[in-house]
């Protein structure tokens, strides 16, 4: 039996995978593969790594530490500062426990999207720091807020634009038995692009590829959805997901951001027996 866990994104709403995450850690609960997408691939990195509590202080860094805002705009010149979040911190705030990521068994990919294909391709854990933290800058890279990264020639962005959900992946690596963690309720949608698209001239012109898969972002959620849906009718899947009001993927309130990562950790707390039994089945 190969177990399997799938970590949705949503910036900020992150948090509550963090909860999750952060009581199986507590339970020294580890599954044989790994994958995230996005801020999921924070989240990955630090449960492998088994760092309890460190993707929730790097989300909500503030002050000097801050790396989202109009604030630290003015010293980086980026609204969302991914070299800070993802480098400075791993070496300096809040350092990356990198002996135990590489120790672990535990297979792990993170989620990207390839601009000029506009196909979703997937990183294998590695060794090599430098390269682990481009991609796991490059998964987080939202568009329009950043540009794209260079990993081997190839340019790269937020992996949620063309698997937010990344359970077939997980299937495809053989997995038996997934716990999925999705950081939206079943009435909230994703970003739809096609909002933006009069803004999307310049990614449609270098970038088709990317330009026709942020066009068709929604549509290839529901498809994921339906395929997710499918696969928990057929006892594959084990679903986890807020059941309350998401927070804003940008969420500035500490308190709304203390009790949706509170949720997170309440709701696998009161679920555990359940999961548990459901990967030994």
């Amino acid at each position: 039996m190969k177990t399997g866990l799938v970590l949705e994104g949503g910036a900020f709403r992150g948090l509550f995978s963090a909860g999750v995450l952060d009581y199986l850690i507590e339970k020294k609960l580890v599954f044989d593969y790994v994958v995230g997408v996005s801020a999921g691939a924070g989240n990955q990195l630090n449960f492998i790594s088994g760092q309890e509590g460190r993707t929730k202080k790097i989300i909500q860094a503030e002050g000097d530490d801050a790396y989202f805002g109009v604030k630290q705009m003015c010293k980086s010149g980026k609204m969302l500062d991914l070299d800070k979040m993802t480098f400075e911190f791993a070496h300096n705030q809040y350092p990356f426990d990198f002996d135990s990521y590489n120790n672990s068994e535990v297979e792990g990919e993170l989620v990207v999207i390839n601009c000029e294909t506009g196909k979703a391709e997937y990183i294998r854990k590695t060794s090599n720091a430098e390269r682990m933290l481009t991609a796991a800058k490059a998964s987080c890279s939202v568009p329009f807020l950043c540009k794209p990264v260079e990993i081997d020639g190839k340019y790269y962005l937020d992996g949620s634009i063309a698997d937010s959900i990344p359970v077939q992946r997980a299937v495809e690596n053989g997995c038996d038995r997934i716990l999925v963690v999705l950081t939206k309720r079943p009435d909230d949608s994703p970003t739809d692009f096609k909002k933006y698209k009069a803004i999307m001239g310049g990614y449609k012109k270098q970038y088709p590829g990317l330009y026709e898969a942020l066009l068709a972002r929604t549509d290839t959620y529901s498809e994921q959805m339906k395929l997710l849906n499918e696969l928990i009718d057929e006892g594959k899947v084990f679903l986890i997901r807020p059941e309350i009001q998401n927070i804003s993927k940008f969420e500035k309130d500490k308190n709304k951001q203390e009790e949706f990562y509170q949720h997170g950790y309440d709701i696998m707390k009161s679920n555990y027996d359940e999961l548990v039994k459901f990967l030994s089945e």
